[in-house]
């Protein structure tokens, strides 16, 4: 997606001012795409070095084969298997090595590019229980993994962007396999105040698939259907909250359609959860542009960037739009 972000966005707000690459200064294009270069550099040593290494093993796999079927040892797995193991092994240290120079080299210095007081964690505190709470998806994760946490603020409000996934194992024997019920990244507002209620926005066809042949699940039973006067927003999503006078006063003409450019912007099925002290919007993606491949296309600035320029302007649109400065916010 082309990265369309216009500079003046945060300016003058207290949030981060976000351009598109091109209208970065010269000094800061200038640091993106040495580094980057770096890491092409980086790859292009590592690539020759696990080659290196496979081809040693692969002769001396050859030789000790060669030594055994001599001595009527002719069963080739032993050799074969120690030669792969060797390789799977050096090539996996020497990448795990790559992707912390990647991150504290590449997606440190994008990361500050894409705003003023942007900040950058290759780890995330986000838990498996706060996905679980934001009751936006009907399976339930087994399997949590989240990482590459961006955190800024505006107008005195903490955001943060960060990776994550969820699977869950199902089926058994042959019919057992791995499911992806979540995959791409996670914002979260913080609120100044704790809601009183839980508001949730997911699609609205998976809303009638699940209600109308397998009942809905445990948490969405416990809350009713918002109902709103924005047609086209409940012809994309379904509401589901436990306060319904809070859900109305969240989601105002405006927000809702925000909500609605950011569904049609990103090109992707977005979901929002409003509880406890927080706002959260999943955006589904399978890129992992935080991290570096051994094959594949060169690191430069606009594949590392993505629409994560996108999504930080999101964020801070959210704020603007939800006004979490006022007075209206303050916790009591």
């Amino acid at each position: 997606m082309r990265i369309d972000i216009d500079r003046s966005a945060g300016a003058g707000s207290g949030g981060a001012k976000i351009g598109r690459i091109s209208q970065l200064d010269n000094s800061t294009l200038l640091k993106l795409q040495a580094g980057c270069n770096y890491i092409n550099a980086e790859i292009a040593k590592v690539r020759s070095r696990v080659l290196m290494v496979a081809i040693g093993c692969a002769i001396l796999g050859a030789g000790l084969y060669a030594h055994l079927y001599r001595r009527n040892m002719r069963d080739p797995r032993l050799p074969i298997g120690g030669a792969v193991a060797i390789i799977v092994g050096y090539a996996a240290y020497q990448h795990r090595e790559l992707s912390k120079k990647y991150k504290s080299i590449v997606v440190t210095r994008v990361v500050a590019a894409l705003g003023e007081g942007l900040s950058y964690s290759p780890h995330s505190r986000f838990t498996k229980q706060d996905f679980l709470d934001m009751d936006l998806f009907e399976k339930r994760c087994e399997k949590w993994h989240a990482e590459d946490e961006i955190c800024g603020k505006k107008n005195a409000v903490g955001y943060s962007i960060l990776e994550a996934k969820a699977t869950r194992t199902e089926g058994s024997g042959r019919n057992r396999r791995t499911v992806t019920i979540f995959k791409g990244l996670i914002v979260r507002l913080d609120f100044n105040k704790n809601f009183g209620g839980h508001t949730v926005v997911v699609p609205d066809a998976e809303s009638k698939i699940l209600g109308g042949l397998f009942g809905e699940s445990e948490t969405r039973r416990r809350k009713d259907i918002a109902r709103l006067e924005n047609i086209a927003f409940e012809k994309l999503f379904s509401v589901y909250c436990t306060d319904q006078q809070e859900a109305r006063y969240l989601l105002t003409p405006k927000m809702m359609e925000l909500v609605m450019e950011a569904q049609t912007s990103l090109g992707v099925q977005i979901r929002l959860s409003f509880h406890d002290n927080s706002v959260f919007l999943t955006v589904p993606q399978d890129a992992d542009r935080f991290e570096v491949h051994l094959f594949g296309r060169k690191v430069s600035p606009e594949l590392v960037v993505g629409d994560l320029a996108e999504v930080v302007r999101l964020a801070e649109r959210l704020l603007d739009t939800l006004e979490l400065e006022t007075r209206i916010w303050t916790r009591v």
